[in-house]
């Protein structure tokens, strides 16, 4: 049971990626597919007020800036669980 409803999830996220793949495309933004990422040292554009959606996978970190989310209003990344959007 726990495997089918597993299952039924996995689904249901990779629905939830093609709706938003299909969504940005008649939106007026650029969607970011499988970002790049740089140490937290080394992104001097960020200040400490800038906000940030933050993930945490296991020992990996990533932080996406609110404003390049506000500027692109998708970004479609992997987790080491799988694949994830996120959005602003």
């Amino acid at each position: 049971m726990h495997e089918r409803l597993t299952m039924v999830a996995v689904a249901a996220l990779f629905a939830g990626i093609a709706a938003a793949q299909e969504t940005a495309k008649s939106l007026p933004y650029v969607a970011v597919h499988d970002p790049e990422f740089i140490r937290a040292a080394d992104a001097s554009f960020m200040h400490d007020e800038d906000r940030v959606i933050g993930l945490m996978a296991g020992d990996v970190a990533k932080a996406y800036p609110a404003g390049i989310l506000s500027q692109h209003g998708l970004v479609q990344d992997r987790s080491p669980k799988g694949p994830i959007a996120v959005t602003w």
